[in-house]
């Protein structure tokens, strides 16, 4: 059995980088995982694309539909091409339609919001919806931690 002759620092340091690397897998994994819930009520932060009145896309939130088509602000939620993104202020809004399905991706830095929506009658009707927010990063972090406790109580008995 060989003794490991680094310093503690250089311990550490190797320690760390294989805890960043657990909680970025583990936190890919889970939001690759995270379940979708079908739900026919609509969250008002929901952002929804739409074709403005500039003829330009652009988002919506569902809580401001009625006001914006009110206004002005927007002619139609029919997107003329079948993929998209817009950059908005606070996030990135990505679609893509695909069988008369939109699927519309808010994301920013703490959140990730994917919506599944038809439009009837320019009157948006969700069919699922996934909201991953900053929780998936902290299980991630909680399986990291427990992942190199694993990892190092392995290396202890051999």
């Amino acid at each position: 059995m060989s003794e490991d002759k680094r310093g503690f620092f250089a311990q550490i340091f190797i320690a760390l980088m294989i805890f960043t690397a657990l909680v970025w897998a583990w936190t890919v994994a889970f939001i690759i995982s995270w379940p979708w819930e079908k739900n026919s009520t609509w969250k008002p932060e929901f952002r929804v694309a739409a074709v403005c009145a500039n003829k330009e896309p652009c988002g919506l939130a569902y809580s401001e539909l009625a006001e914006a088509k009110a206004k002005g602000l927007y002619t139609t939620l029919e997107m003329p091409e079948p993929a998209g993104d817009i950059e908005e202020a606070a996030n990135w809004l990505k679609w893509k339609k695909e069988n008369g399905i939109y699927e519309v991706k808010a994301s920013s830095w703490h959140f990730q919001t994917t919506i599944r929506y038809k439009v009837e009658d320019d009157v948006p009707v969700l069919v699922e919806y996934q909201d991953v927010a900053a929780k998936a990063f902290y299980y991630g972090v909680a399986a990291g931690l427990f992942s190199l406790i694993g990892i190092y109580l392995r290396k202890l008995r051999n």
